[in-house]
């Protein structure tokens, strides 16, 4: 994978459950995931949560990128 991430790509949004998203971003030529966000809607939003969710999105992006 390229070191460089083009900053405009493709991604997908989908609902898992009723309050959390997982958006997956891909490679605008290879059209390879590379990127993973996760996010939880409602009371938990802004506790450790969300806190939770975001770290494990950039670990999950990291494994796919190949760090």
């Amino acid at each position: 994978m390229s070191a460089s991430i083009p900053n405009r790509r493709p991604c997908e949004t989908v609902t898992v459950g009723e309050n959390l998203s997982v958006t997956i971003s891909f490679h605008p030529s290879t059209l390879e995931p590379i990127e993973v966000f996760m996010t939880s809607r409602g009371k938990a939003s802004d506790g450790p949560m969300q806190d939770a969710l975001y770290n494990l999105g950039v670990e999950a992006s990291k494994i796919i990128q190949g760090e």
